[in-house]
């Protein structure tokens, strides 16, 4: 496979190169493809639970806070919840 770089990104990947974090320019683009890779895996986590929220408001699976205490008392709980997880996941 042939790629052409625009000047400005030939510059980036041998400055990369340079710099001593990447080898070769082939390391720097597969980290480069590798970045990208996880961004759209991200973006289409990020979808699936927008969607999935959207949906839950939908079927009136939601919990409205009116005041900011109420709303850190649930994140409070949230938090305490998560410390429990670990000190039960924890070995002994």
């Amino acid at each position: 496979m042939t790629i052409t770089l625009t000047d400005e990104l030939e510059e980036l990947v041998s400055e990369k190169i340079k710099s001593g974090a990447y080898q070769s320019a082939d390391e720097v683009i597969t980290a480069g493809l590798r970045l990208l890779k996880a961004q759209e895996e991200g973006m289409e986590a990020l979808r699936r639970e927008i969607t999935r929220g959207v949906e839950d408001i939908r079927h009136g699976r939601f919990t409205t806070y009116a005041t900011d205490a109420e709303l850190e008392s649930f994140a409070d709980e949230i938090i305490k919840r998560g410390q429990e997880g670990q000190t039960a996941s924890r070995p002994q």
